[in-house]
């Protein structure tokens, strides 16, 4: 069985002038709930193997709060290029070429690839819009990652901060 997390990173600031979208920060907010989910996490005793992370700064700070409160969850990070501004099919070729015996992978990308993905894999849970900081984790009944297929998964549990009580 495969574990896939699908998380949106948390909410960040508008560009400033100058300033690139990868180059975008979280702000107060989205940092707060990105402690949020980390504790939320950390208080199922989720074990994940592999995180893969977006290079634009708002991903990496998510991931960074997940790490400094629920670090002890997470084995390894990988910073994925091809996560930033990814089409739903750049996503699961992303997902299809994990070559790692990993039983449990998180991606940590952007809207829309995340709830397109989300809508994609989940044979159960139709979203139109993830929000930020939300997380969707799909089970696989597969040994392999590339033998993912679209509508194969189910959703075990899906989650934002703003939610007063977790789905599933």
């Amino acid at each position: 069985m495969k574990r896939l997390y699908l998380l949106r990173h948390a909410k960040a600031g508008f560009d400033l002038t100058g300033q690139s979208d990868a180059e975008r920060v979280l702000t107060h907010s989205g940092k707060q709930d990105a402690v949020k989910l980390a504790y939320k996490i950390k208080g199922r005793n989720e074990r994940i193997d592999l995180v893969c992370v977006s290079p634009a700064i708002r991903t990496r700070q998510t991931l960074d709060v997940l790490l400094e409160i629920s670090g002890d969850c997470i084995l390894s990070t990988e910073v994925v290029p091809a996560l930033y501004q990814a089409s739903e099919n750049t996503a699961l070729k992303v997902i299809s070429d994990l070559g790692t015996p990993a039983k449990t992978v998180m991606l940590v990308g952007h809207n829309p690839s995340m709830t397109q993905l989300s809508n994609l894999l989940a044979a159960d849970l139709r979203l139109d819009h993830l929000p930020t900081c939300g997380l969707v984790v799909i089970d696989f009944a597969v040994n392999h990652w590339h033998d993912i297929t679209l509508g194969t998964g189910t959703v075990s549990w899906f989650d934002f901060p703003k939610n007063d009580y977790s789905i599933l």
